[in-house]
């Protein structure tokens, strides 16, 4: 009997841990104006389109992307066998960055900085990798209801700049 590579332990572990930050996003703070989620461009970095979770304090505040979220079937036959065998990989990928709002109001500069990670699951095992920090800044319109964003910043490893946006709601 195989077992659905969604259904093991670590994959299991993953989806509760997105379900716990998709109910901490709902909770009291977020409620009260704090919380924020919008969809961005090249936000997380190298994604067309991702999913960014926007906590905004004073004068800090934090930001978790999801780039992107894959699953890949590789089947492997043996020459002059009768036999293959196939294993799955689920891998999800984004940012996690600091912020820093020098100033309140409307149209709120900041500086970040962060990580990009991966979490993998591959025929049972699990992984969890960070790297590739980054740093750089922008503008974010903090409205009642709608949040805006557009930035640069400059990955350190791979000596890269970027631009990125975002466009979202409060929750």
């Amino acid at each position: 009997m195989q077992t659905s590579a969604l259904n093991t332990p670590p994959t299991r572990r993953i989806l509760g841990t997105l379900a716990a930050l998709a109910i901490s996003c709902t909770s009291a703070a977020a409620w009260a104006g704090s919380w924020g989620m919008l969809l961005g461009y090249n936000n997380p970095a190298g994604s067309k389109l991702g999913l960014n979770f926007l906590y905004q304090g004073a004068p800090f505040g934090f930001e978790l992307g999801i780039g992107g979220l894959g699953r890949t079937t590789t089947t492997t036959t043996t020459s002059g066998a009768s036999w293959s065998e196939s294993e799955t990989s689920i891998d999800l990928w984004g940012e996690l960055d600091l912020k820093y709002y020098p100033s309140v109001g409307l149209w709120r500069p900041f500086l970040e900085g962060g990580l990009t990670y991966s979490l993998g699951v591959v025929g049972g095992k699990r992984g969890f990798a960070a790297g590739s920090p980054f740093a750089g800044g922008g503008l974010l319109y903090s409205g009642s209801t709608v949040l805006f964003h557009i930035g640069a910043d400059y990955k350190i490893n791979e000596r890269v700049t970027y631009a990125s946006a975002g466009f979202g709601f409060r929750l």
